[in-house]
């Protein structure tokens, strides 16, 4: 291929919209795995993932914002996918018979084991979520005529991380004692407390979403508004 050609191919605008979907994708497959733990801070219960899953809905509302819905649903689609590789990998590794020298299978096993809960609930909370974040954006895009980027940024993800926290908790966490002891009432309450924390993440995360938009505008010469 000729090299002019092929750097004419790769615009800033498709290299970021390639580095959204790598860091998108990343951040998907850290909440499946790293994710899993829980931990106490100021009194409440909270999952490890809090620290960056959050981080995927100002994601797809930045792309959501300079690539359109299209893109958006794509970036969605290539986490879930993602996902279903590291299901069926990590079920095969448990499959296989452990070498004789290797000593840490039991751990190994303690740790992908419950996975597949955790993963179904994920995929499902995740998918659902992602994409009703992807439409509000649009809708309240629409409704203001490409104006008021903090109203369908804060409205979009508030209602889908509400989605996703409920169905993601209840799906991994209730009745599944491998990883979690509690009654109903323990996960009612690590059910608010993530919530009330992505929520602020949310509202934090509202300068991040202008500056995000701001900086691929400037380094690729497309206007956010100009894009459906």
């Amino acid at each position: 291929m000729d090299e002019t050609k092929e750097r004419k191919w790769i615009t800033p605008y498709e290299a970021l919209y390639g580095v959204f979907i790598a860091v998108f994708v990343t951040f998907v497959i850290l909440t499946n795995t790293v994710g899993v733990k829980l931990f106490s801070a100021f009194g409440r219960i909270l999952p490890v993932s809090i620290l960056w899953f959050p981080l995927t809905f100002l994601i797809t509302d930045i792309v959501s914002e300079m690539y359109g819905a299209k893109r958006a649903r794509f970036l969605v689609i290539m986490g879930f996918t993602m996902s279903l590789l590291l299901l069926g990998f990590s079920q095969l590794g448990i499959y296989l018979e452990p070498s004789e020298i290797y000593a840490a299978d039991e751990a190994y096993v303690s740790i992908f084991g419950p996975v597949w809960r955790l993963l179904f609930a994920s995929m499902a909370a995740y998918l659902l979520a992602q994409m009703v974040d992807v439409h509000l954006f649009h809708f309240w895009k629409r409704l203001t005529k490409g104006k008021h980027l903090w109203l369908r940024n804060n409205a979009s993800t508030m209602v889908s991380q509400f989605i996703d926290t409920v169905v993601v908790n209840v799906i991994f966490l209730y009745k599944n004692p491998v990883v979690f002891t509690g009654d109903f009432g323990d996960l009612m309450n690590i059910i608010i407390s993530v919530y009330i924390l992505k929520v602020s993440i949310a509202a934090l995360d509202t300068p991040f979403c202008y500056l995000g938009v701001w900086a691929v505008e400037k380094m690729t010469g497309v206007k956010g508004e100009d894009v459906q």
